[in-house]
């Protein structure tokens, strides 16, 4: 599923290559080629994951209260369907975290469009790359760990 959000920003070409200029973006660009990481290789996903064992025991959606109304549909859930409902409600969390890191990943790569200096768009394009491996790392986990 797709959907378009209409941007009218302008896209801002320079003329102007000197590194440099900013000794403090430049600095911070080299920094991060040097820094960074990759979610295929430093995160070990042979590790299994129980996603019940992450739960709070007591209440995992701290909404314990609704079941007490007995006209509540949360009122009949034995101790295993509790349980049930705690892991969606985490697996639906996370992949609200990742549809933001999408966000932030849109936000970066605008901001390398958008900024006049070539050492800005160089230090941009840096976190546009982290957003991404946030966005990877995330969906990886969604779909091999938590599904």
């Amino acid at each position: 599923m797709i959907h378009t959000v209409e941007d009218n920003a302008d896209a801002i070409f320079t003329w102007r290559y000197d590194k440099g200029e900013r000794p403090r973006l430049d600095k911070l660009y080299e920094k991060a080629k040097t820094s960074q990481w990759n979610g295929q290789t430093d995160l070990d996903w042979s590790i299994d994951v129980d996603p019940y064992k992450t739960l709070a025991p007591a209440d995992p959606l701290e909404v314990q209260y609704f079941a007490e109304n007995p006209q509540s549909p949360l009122h009949k859930l034995n101790e295993d369907e509790w349980a049930d409902l705690g892991v969606e409600s985490m697996n639906w969390s996370l992949s609200q975290f990742m549809h933001g890191e999408q966000g932030a990943l849109l936000c970066t790569a605008k901001i390398v469009e958008t900024v006049p200096w070539i050492d800005a768009k160089y230090y941009a394009a840096t976190q546009v790359m982290d957003e991404a491996r946030h966005v990877e790392v995330f969906a990886q986990y969604l779909d091999q760990k938590l599904d």
